[in-house]
């Protein structure tokens, strides 16, 4: 791995509200006599997602239903090089990958998507029906977050601050615009942050995982 190491950068302080990417559109479930928490919810999300699919939602802590801004051609395209060489690493080393359409349960309530994800083999053989079907419970395992055009970077910083304390052991946030990736390891207080590498590495989570960053994503047209 080529990279260039820089000073730590902090994390959010937990507790502290989570920023969204602006242009995001709030909708508060509550006022609807929507409870995020109840058992049935994933499904109910889920379904609502298929019935509008031209939009990226998620929910967070408060309960607000979250319709999320699109990334454009080249973001789209920035997380299909990063999906598409994670399950090729899937489909030789097992567990399973996933695309920013698949969401995640967090302790907190809160329903995201990250750009790209994978689970262990022991925790996708132990889905049940429901899950696999609908929405994951807990962090995945590893995950990914890509910086597009319209993304302002506190609003990721924090998203990967509730991935990474919600039980994530590795994260990468790829901020496309500074040629820069700030690296999430479990245990570690603060991400450390790398200028412009040519490629990163899955360390001891993905063992001989390695994403050509600059290739697909820095010097992308």
């Amino acid at each position: 791995m080529t990279t260039t190491p820089k000073p730590t950068v902090a994390s959010p302080t937990a507790g502290v509200p989570v920023a969204e990417p602006a242009g995001t559109i709030r909708l508060d479930l509550s006022a609807l006599g929507i409870d995020h928490r109840a058992a049935d919810f994933p499904a109910r999300f889920i379904e609502f997602c298929e019935q509008n699919n031209l939009y990226e939602m998620e929910v967070n802590a408060a309960g607000e239903l979250l319709i999320l801004p699109m990334t454009g051609y080249k973001g789209n395209k920035q997380e299909l090089y990063m999906t598409t060489i994670l399950t090729n690493w899937e489909l030789l080393n097992g567990g399973s990958a996933s695309s920013q359409t698949v969401r995640f349960r967090l302790p907190s309530g809160e329903i995201r998507g990250p750009d790209a994800a994978w689970i262990t083999q022991e925790r996708f053989d132990a889905l049940p029906e429901d899950q696999w079907q609908t929405v994951v419970e807990g962090a995945p395992d590893f995950v990914v977050e890509i910086r597009s055009r319209t993304d302002n970077l506190r609003p990721l910083q924090d998203k990967m601050a509730l991935w990474m304390e919600a039980g994530a052991r590795l994260g990468w946030l790829i901020d496309a615009r500074n040629r820069r990736v700030y690296i999430y390891r479990a245990g570690q207080p603060d991400p450390q942050l790398l200028d412009d590498p040519e490629t990163l590495d899955g360390e001891d989570v993905l063992p001989g995982f390695s994403f050509p960053v600059r290739q697909y994503i820095f010097d992308l047209p």
